[in-house]
């Protein structure tokens, strides 16, 4: 019975055990050295597993403390209301910021990941440290990333140092030649026959010059003369000439759409990038005053323009940040399908 009763207990320990070294929390920045005046890219993740499990949500840096709402630690779902609160950090100041949450498979077993990405730039040259960042978990354990340590070099001056440089040689060399009388002749000498030389070359330049010019004149008019008929006739052939346009290529989003879902059985980042790319496609061809040629943010603010409404513009907003988590930091949006494919539809109906 005694055995059977610590066999229990180790069970418990290790299932404990095991479970809590699952949930991390790290940092890291894309460069530890920099010049004053950069920014650099922190990045703060929290990982756990797929598992019920409830805990306290509470974060801290210090001074500095960020937490999010939910009573399951299972995973980031699209209603999770997680939300990292970090205001300001020392010696920096925070000029963007970007989040993302994903769950994914690594090795059979299922784990749940959420990033925060902020933009910082250095307040002052040195080297400056990124606090840690911790959490606890419903038992009080605490679980933490490193600090981080970044160079913040001075901007180099080179080209100042050099140009003192050569200032200083060129008032020695002047001092040392002033001071010998005979150098001063030579020199004066010298400039003299400079000058005399450059005068001869510039009447020579002058009447070759005026020479060639009335050559080409006689040449132009006699040209002139001779080809007027010819450019009659061949301004008129290209007045002629039919106008071709660019033709913009006939989408059916609707049929489109629900192909590449059938051909995506599961949604993906690669789905998301193709269904935005067919979504731009659409919108040129209902619109020609949108083009190919625009870039995302372009497009949805003409189409704001376009439809002059309330909601069209909340609605390009709303489709800018999605797109954006998806072609530029290669991350899963963070609302659901069915809200993403309503705002395409508004805006394509509004064109």
């Amino acid at each position: 019975m005694r055995k059977f009763l610590l066999s229990i207990i180790m069970v418990f320990l290790f299932t404990g055990m095991a479970l809590a070294a699952d949930i991390t929390i790290s940092s890291s920045v894309d460069r530890t050295e920099v010049e004053f005046g950069d920014t650099i890219e922190l990045t703060v993740s929290i990982k756990k597993p797929m598992e019920n499990q409830p805990m306290s949500r509470s974060f801290s840096n210090g001074g500095f403390s960020f937490s999010f709402n939910s009573s399951s630690f299972s995973s980031f779902s699209d209603d999770d209301t997680t939300d990292f609160n970090i205001e300001s950090i020392p010696n920096f100041d925070i000029a963007g910021r970007r989040q993302s949450s994903q769950s994914r498979m690594v090795n059979g077993v299922g784990e749940s990941v959420k990033q925060l990405v902020l933009t910082l730039v250095p307040q002052k040259e040195g080297s400056l440290v990124i606090p840690a960042f911790s959490m606890k978990d419903k038992d009080g354990k605490e679980h933490s990333s490193s600090p981080i340590t970044v160079n913040v070099k001075k901007v180099a001056e080179e080209s100042d140092d050099e140009d003192s440089s050569t200032a200083s040689s060129s008032e020695s060399s002047n001092s040392t030649t002033n001071n010998n009388p005979e150098t001063k002749k030579e020199s004066l000498l010298f400039n003299i026959l400079i000058y005399i030389g450059i005068l001869i070359l510039i009447v020579i330049g002058t009447i070759i010059a005026f020479a060639s010019y009335v050559g080409a004149k006689s040449r132009k008019l006699s040209a002139n003369t001779d080809n007027i008929e010819d450019a009659v006739i061949i301004k008129k052939e290209k007045s002629e000439e039919p106008i071709q346009k660019k033709e913009v290529e006939k989408i059916d989003f609707a049929s489109r759409y629900d192909s590449l879902k059938k051909l995506h059985k599961e949604i993906s980042n690669e789905f998301y990038r193709k269904s935005f790319e067919l979504f731009k496609k659409a919108c040129c061809y209902k619109s020609k005053s949108l083009s190919e040629d625009m870039t995302y943010d372009e497009l949805l603010k003409k189409i704001g323009e376009i439809a002059g409404t309330k909601n069209i513009e909340e609605a390009s907003k709303r489709l800018s940040e999605d797109i954006e988590t998806v072609m530029y930091a290669n991350s899963m949006p963070y609302r659901k399908l069915v809200e993403l494919e309503t705002d395409m539809k508004e805006l394509l109906n509004s064109l």
